[in-house]
């Protein structure tokens, strides 16, 4: 009986030794509470994993960790309002891995607080109210590898402040305030591949700032308030791939700004208040897609770009550009989209698409284009799309009608289309090509009695010109046939007297006239009908292609994408 009460007695006491904390969830070495009011106690030694969450109080120290310190590998605390960890709190939790304290209302921490922590490998203190960074902190976090600041208070980034943490991959400092960087913020930071700088409010990038991040991959600037660079702020960053400076107040880019980054695959510059682009800005990169828009450039010089030999998508829309030089796209061969919407283009130059052959969209919409030169597409040789809505075009020549014999579609609709005898040219080619445009959105947009009338289907008697209104000549009634109008037309009375009816007139006698009258009207009747059907048989032809060609797929992979505003 002696033997059997003690085995009783002591796993009754096991159990009360390790016996899960209230509110908490117990899992082998890991142990989760939720909703607690005091830190929990008699946590079992070989506890290796500890997240707090959502609880409720506000300080934590030393003997707090006691029972575990010497096992504990990871310890998180989140979306407590903790106000204050006391010195030493962490001083006996040597093979702690991973520190995340999150979501609090911490405003400073101990100087020492990580002096015990050389196996520390990611420390996040993200989301707190952290209103500065000492460099006391990480003095002894020789092995740290991710570290996570974002989402402070923070207002500067003072000199030296991370020289020990030679190993960091790592390093955000997003979400905050910080105005002020300096000039030696980042020395010893020789490992590392990210840094996330966005959304503070910089004004200004200190001279060799970035000098000793040899092997840095990834930097984030965008959304701050930097307002220029320096032509050497990259040029000690030779491994960088990802560059973000959208969203600024940059006005100009020094020549060689982007020279030494032979690895820079990425970079965003739009948002800002890019004026112009000098050749020499960019040097050679496997840049794949550049992203300007919504800048102030206002011409495109030569040459601006050719050492982007891998470009494939240039944005240039939302600027105001008045200007492309012919050659301002020369060495981008493997270019599949230009867009260059939303500009003052009133006019292109010769042959400013050349030498582009893998070419697909291009997209001119929303400027004030008036006529395309005749070399407009030269060197083209297959174009998946072309916008050009939105512009000021009145009609095109014949020559330009031709060079769009490379293109899949042209969207065409709504321009300002002059409806005289010189459109005829353009009908026709509507009329030949109902695949490569919706015909029924092509209208005229003068003279007045015609303005809203599809042009594809407009007869040449309802074709006149706007300021004397005489009829289009023989010569083009007869090259062109006549396709039904949609409406009366309103022409001269001459127009509305056809041969036929004058026939009549001169063979009817005045006792007959009656009959003959009536015989006319229902001729005429006859006739209108006959054109409504046409038309309508027509139209739903059309629609059918429209909608079958639409449906198609294989364009390629930017081909007929759904463009968005920015392209």
């Amino acid at each position: 009986m002696g033997l059997v009460s003690h085995v009783i007695l002591l796993g009754c006491w096991a159990s009360a030794v390790w016996a899960c904390p209230d509110n908490c969830f117990c899992q082998g070495p890991r142990v989760q509470c939720n909703r607690l009011h005091s830190f929990p106690q008699n946590l079992p030694s070989s506890t290796r994993h500890i997240y707090i969450l959502e609880s409720s109080f506000a300080s934590l120290k030393q003997e707090d960790l006691k029972d575990c310190a010497d096992e504990l590998q990871e310890f998180v605390i989140r979306g407590t309002p903790l106000t204050e960890v006391q010195p030493h709190t962490l001083d006996l939790t040597v093979n702690m891995g991973t520190l995340v304290i999150t979501q609090t209302e911490l405003q400073d921490l101990p100087d020492a607080l990580f002096q015990n922590l050389h196996k520390l490998e990611n420390l996040i203190l993200k989301e707190n109210k952290l209103t500065a960074i000492r460099p006391n902190w990480f003095t002894s976090l020789v092995k740290l590898n991710l570290l996570e600041l974002s989402k402070n208070h923070l207002k500067s980034v003072p000199a030296f402040a991370f020289q020990s943490l030679s190993m960091l991959n790592y390093l955000n400092l997003n979400f905050n305030g910080i105005s002020e960087i300096s000039s030696e913020a980042f020395k010893g930071l020789s490992t590392l591949k990210i840094l996330r700088l966005n959304l503070n409010v910089i004004k200004e990038i200190p001279s060799g700032c970035f000098d000793n991040l040899t092997n840095l991959e990834e930097l984030s600037l965008q959304d701050n308030a930097i307002t220029h660079l320096q032509s050497h702020t990259f040029s000690e960053t030779p491994s960088l791939q990802k560059l973000f400076l959208s969203h600024n107040q940059i006005t100009t880019l020094p020549k060689g700004i982007f020279l030494n980054l032979p690895q820079l695959s990425q970079i965003s510059l739009y948002e800002n208040q890019l004026e112009s682009l000098a050749p020499g800005v960019f040097g050679q990169m496997p840049l794949k897609h550049l992203w300007l828009y919504d800048n102030k450039i206002s011409h495109v010089a030569d040459d601006t770009f050719r050492n982007l030999t891998l470009l494939q998508l240039l944005v240039l829309s939302r600027n105001q550009i008045s200007h492309l030089s012919a050659n301002a796209f020369r060495g981008l061969e493997q270019l599949g989209e230009v867009s260059l919407h939303t500009n003052l283009l009133k006019t292109l130059q010769d042959g400013t698409f050349q030498g582009l052959p893998k070419l697909i969209n291009i997209s001119l919409e929303h400027n004030f284009i008036e006529s395309l030169p005749n070399g407009f597409l030269q060197g083209v040789s297959h174009l998946g799309q072309l916008d050009l809505r939105n512009n000021s075009l009145q009609n095109f020549p014949e020559h330009t009608l031709d060079s769009f014999s490379v293109v899949d579609e042209i969207l065409f609709h709504p321009n300002p289309w002059r409806c005289d005898k010189d459109i005829v040219p353009f009908r026709d080619w509507l009329q030949q090509n109902p695949l490569k445009t919706n015909n029924t959105l092509i209208v005229c947009g003068m003279p007045a009695d015609l303005e809203g009338e599809m042009i594809a289907f407009l007869s040449d008697e309802s074709l006149i010109l706007s300021t004397t209104g005489q009829p289009i000549s023989a010569t083009k009634m007869t090259d062109h046939p006549q396709t039904p109008p949609l409406r009366k037309s309103t022409s001269s009375p001459a127009l509305k007297t056809t041969t036929t009816t004058s026939k009549i007139v001169e063979v009817t006698s005045s006792s007959g006239q009656e009959e003959v009258e009536t015989s006319t009207k229902n001729t005429s009747i006859i006739l209108i009908l006959i054109a409504v059907l046409t038309v309508v048989f027509v139209s739903m032809i059309l629609i059918s292609c429209v909608t079958w060609r639409r449906n198609k797929t294989g364009r390629g992979e930017i081909a007929r994408r759904n463009k968005n505003s920015v392209l």
